[in-house]
């Protein structure tokens, strides 16, 4: 899979956007996933969502979760798509246990998930 395939997704109707840049194939593919999903009522990638959290060499980084979602049942989710060998990376695990508490915080979901072809 084309890992870092970079582009635009035109004229989404879940997004308040006429467009929605992605930096992955896996990004694209969830695009298209959110567009389709009935229970998605809408979706962002442009959300502005900086989370802080610490890197292995104790440096102070900030992340942006991939997506912001609503769904019909009233539930904010923010969702990050990795491809599925990078999963268990240390880096990953690291942003995701700083995006939980973010969104604990919130009262919001958080999702680390992949996409299979």
């Amino acid at each position: 899979m084309a890992i870092s395939k970079r582009g635009i997704y035109d004229n989404p109707i879940k997004s308040p956007f006429n467009f929605e840049k992605y930096d992955s194939d896996l990004e694209r593919k969830m695009m298209e996933k959110l567009e389709h999903d009935p229970i998605v009522i809408k979706w962002m990638k442009r959300h502005g969502i900086s989370i802080p959290w610490v890197d292995g060499q104790k440096h102070q980084r900030r992340y942006s979760p991939d997506f912001l979602v609503e769904f019909s049942d009233g539930r904010i989710v923010l969702i990050e798509v990795k491809d599925p060998s990078r999963i268990d990376s240390d880096d990953v695990k690291r942003k995701r246990k700083a995006a939980e508490l973010w969104c604990q915080k919130r009262g919001i979901e958080y999702v680390l998930m992949t996409i299979k072809e």
